[in-house]
């Protein structure tokens, strides 16, 4: 098969279906994005509904009859299509086309994902597990995080938020300890200027690998006038940007201990392979946010020594793998890469 000359026939969005995949529940994504050259199919799942219908609407038309190997041009044309508002939901809806293209691409060419990425992609992920939902002032928190870290994931990250500086490094401490190891915090971008001031001089660098998203707004500015005023405090960030101009900027002039990003929010795996270089460039740390946690094991396996432990979301992540045939466990704090081609799960349908 000349693949080279293979085209896309067909972009369409299916509806996943809930006696499958169901019962669903608030939040839960339900569609899949579908392409389709020479009677095969890529798709990627589950995609949320805003997402699923801008590509159902407007930008799986604007990709029919181009080739499903020049993943690039493919990008370039998604972007443009959206134009100005090529952030935000636009990318999240360009990634998931781009994933499934991907997807196709590697069924069409019998390999993996990964491997059509590199000659020799690692065989296995190392993983960080989160529990963003977990309330660490709970009575059950520490034998949560306890029983969550035994699991020999390489670290842990819990959500801080709504509590006093004092009170967010107690607990911040506290995990640190049930877990027996230094634990990352995600702020979610919840705590401002002055929160992560008050916060930084009260955080023990050996109880915490870094803030995540400390600040609403991922932009230069901000972190730079962070730095600024919070001395001393390890941040991570990534998954809210769009741009790679902007992560070339951050990451030069802001040096977070980790870079966050997702592989479908930011654009998909085409994109994806830009920001990594960015980041490798820069001498930063990448963990791959776990929202598209398959897009991103294929590239933390094709480029292991550019990314490192990708997020495993343990409540998150198995109610999205319900839609997929199989299942991605964890197992000592890594994950086997799908040996089958493209992606290498199928959509349950």
């Amino acid at each position: 098969m000349d693949l080279d000359n293979t085209v896309i026939d067909q972009v369409r969005v299916e509806r996943l279906d809930d006696s499958v995949a169901g019962p669903w529940e608030a939040g839960d994504s339900r569609f899949a994005v579908v392409v389709e050259a020479r009677g095969v199919a890529g798709v990627f799942a589950p995609v949320d509904e805003l997402p699923a219908a801008l590509v159902a609407t407007r930008l799986g038309q604007s990709v029919l009859r181009y080739s499903v190997t020049d993943h690039t041009r493919l990008l370039r044309r998604l972007l443009a299509e959206l134009g100005p508002h090529s952030a935000g939901l636009g990318r999240w809806a360009v990634g998931a086309l781009d994933c499934a293209v991907w997807d196709l691409h590697g069924r069409l060419a019998d390999l993996p994902v990964a491997a059509l990425l590199s000659d020799q992609p690692a065989p296995r992920v190392p993983v960080y597990a989160s529990w963003l939902s977990l309330d660490l002032a709970s009575t059950s928190a520490a034998e949560s995080v306890k029983a969550t870290a035994g699991e020999g994931f390489a670290f842990t990250k819990w959500a801080l938020r709504d509590a006093e500086a004092v009170e967010v490094a107690r607990l911040a401490e506290r995990a640190a300890t049930w877990a027996g190891q230094s634990v990352a915090v995600d702020a979610l971008g919840s705590w401002g200027h002055l929160r992560a001031r008050e916060v930084a001089p009260l955080l023990a660098p050996e109880a915490v690998r870094w803030v995540e998203d400390p600040l609403a707004l991922t932009d230069r500015c901000a972190y730079t006038l962070l730095r600024g005023r919070a001395e001393g405090l390890r941040v991570a960030f990534g998954e809210r940007l769009s741009h790679v101009e902007d992560v070339r900027a951050l990451l030069e002039h802001c040096r977070p201990e980790a870079f966050t990003f997702d592989a479908v929010w930011c654009g998909g795996i085409t994109e994806a392979l830009s920001w990594l270089g960015a980041a490798h460039d820069a001498r930063v740390p990448v963990h791959l946010h776990g929202r598209a946690f398959l897009p991103a094991l294929h590239l933390a396996a094709a480029f292991p020594r550019a990314a490192g432990a990708v997020e495993y979301q343990v409540v998150w992540e198995p109610r999205r793998q319900r839609a997929l045939r199989g299942t991605l466990q964890p197992d000592g704090g890594h994950v086997a890469l799908p040996d089958r081609p493209g992606l290498g799960m199928e959509v349950r349908r």
